[in-house]
């Protein structure tokens, strides 16, 4: 992937998505300024991409949330660009599994091109002790997932302390989630 071809994702994304424009600017004009090599580099202390993986339970009517270490709140598997990942799609796919070992993840498309996310977001990660990290942005790029039922995961413990399965509701009321909420139920009830 390369910057040009992830900026015509967000480009796309706004689309679908127009009241976000003035929110995306900051993530418009990094992707526009950096190469994506850049973008993937985890010391990139401007802001570096990240892929988010929100797994749906169909049948359940939950998602997986992992209790992150180093965050010491709940998220939905989701990290760092492998610049040797296709794109942000599958970097979400990848993280998702290597987070959960689930398998078989389908995505729930938001439109045609499948590159196009669920959210994009912008967040402040604080300093991280553990990797000596200073504070720095993520930009990520959230896609959503379904599987047929609630099925146990395996958690890497080497970031994540433990699991579980929550409604939307608890989504709703996340700091982390909160606003994405809304359109996950848009885009599950289709």
């Amino acid at each position: 992937m390369d910057s040009a071809k992830l900026l015509k994702i967000v480009n796309r994304y706004l689309e679908i998505f127009p009241e976000e424009k003035d929110r995306l600017e900051h993530v418009i004009e990094i992707i526009k300024n950096n190469r994506y090599e850049d973008l993937a580099d985890w010391n990139n202390f401007n802001g570096h991409l990240v892929a988010t993986g929100i797994i749906y339970a169909v049948k359940d009517k939950k998602f997986v949330a992992l209790y992150h270490k180093d965050l010491k709140r709940y998220l939905c598997p989701g990290g760092h660009i492998d610049l040797t990942d296709e794109n942000m799609l599958e970097t979400a796919r990848r993280e998702a599994f290597e987070e959960t070992g689930l398998k078989g993840l389908e995505e729930k498309k938001v439109c045609e091109l499948d590159l196009v996310p669920i959210d994009i977001d912008k967040h402040k990660i604080g300093y991280n002790e553990r990797l000596d990290l200073p504070e720095h942005f993520h930009f990520d790029f959230r896609y959503l997932f379904i599987i047929d039922g609630i099925t146990d995961i395996k958690i890497d413990a080497n970031e994540h302390r433990d699991y579980k399965w929550i409604g939307i509701e608890e989504l709703k009321s996340s700091e982390s989630y909160g606003r994405v909420a809304g359109k996950i139920e848009k885009f599950l009830d289709q």
